[in-house]
């Protein structure tokens, strides 16, 4: 405000606008455009409330579940994992949507291929022969497995990226985890390996991996192209073990990882 009101000798002036004297300085901010009102928020409310009474309470409250539920299956959970909650009335799932695939195949894939091709100028003359000799594995899915060793500040995490861009802008499905929290979020759509491998804690020599056949779980490994496992040296080696005994029995063979292309990574 005082950088606007030119020349002010008192506080009148400053809250002066147009020759108005405004009593405080919060209204004098409204006048001079400062400051929004609440009006756009009000009327996006009275918008929806009209909006709303189209519907029943017992319609609005069955579309609420509904949506609730949908999320929760997305996480392989249920309302019906929540005794005190309702279940939407006659809820059918489309059992030929699976959300986990289509959240996966939902990426703009020119963004990606954009991305894809600023990323690989960028590398380092070793990282562009680990990204092509990876890329030509997952091109051809023939089974790997691969370790990426490298000490912090490497570029490990720059490979991992533009190996997803190109992978996802061919519409490929990529799972990119992380052994730790803060590491999946470095990653694109990265979450942690127990989270999204269902990998009991903790994990003994005969543990596998809560993913039931048939799941949306397994339906999206058995067309993951890519498996890339950041920071894979804080897993116990029980964790690799349950999932490599799930993928065979999702794949149905027994290959390493059910003939998955993994690729690890860390440092040791």
């Amino acid at each position: 405000m005082l950088s606007t009101a030119k020349g002010a000798q008192s506080y009148n002036d400053i809250r002066t606008v147009n020759g108005v004297v405004y009593p405080t300085f919060r209204e004098t901010c409204f006048a001079k455009g400062f400051l929004g009102s609440d009006q756009e928020f009000i009327s996006a409310l009275q918008e929806a409330n009209n909006w709303g009474i189209r519907l029943t309470e017992k319609e609005t409250i069955h579309l609420c579940l509904t949506k609730i539920e949908n999320m929760l299956q997305a996480n392989r959970r249920s309302l019906r994992d929540f005794p005190s909650m309702p279940y939407p009335i006659g809820y059918a799932r489309n059992q030929q949507h699976n959300n986990l695939i289509h959240n996966e195949m939902a990426y703009d894939k020119e963004m990606l291929a954009e991305q894809y091709n600023t990323a690989y100028q960028l590398l380092t003359d070793e990282q562009k022969t680990i990204v092509d000799t990876i890329m030509r594995v997952v091109n051809t899915q023939s089974a790997a497995v691969y370790f990426l060793y490298g000490y912090g500040g490497t570029g490990k995490t720059f490979v991992w990226t533009t190996l997803s861009s190109a992978t996802r802008s061919n519409g490929g499905i990529v799972c990119t985890i992380a052994s730790s929290g803060i590491a999946s979020l470095l990653l694109p759509g990265g979450r942690t390996a127990h989270s999204k491998f269902a990998i009991p804690v903790a994990a003994t020599q005969n543990s596998t991996c809560n993913i039931h056949q048939g799941s949306d779980l397994a339906e999206l490994l058995k067309v993951t192209k890519l498996i890339v496992w950041d920071e894979a040296p804080m897993c116990h080696k029980f964790a690799f073990k349950a999932l490599d005994k799930s993928l065979k029995d999702i794949m149905h063979n027994n290959l390493p990882f059910g003939g998955k292309i993994i690729v690890f990574g860390g440092d040791f």
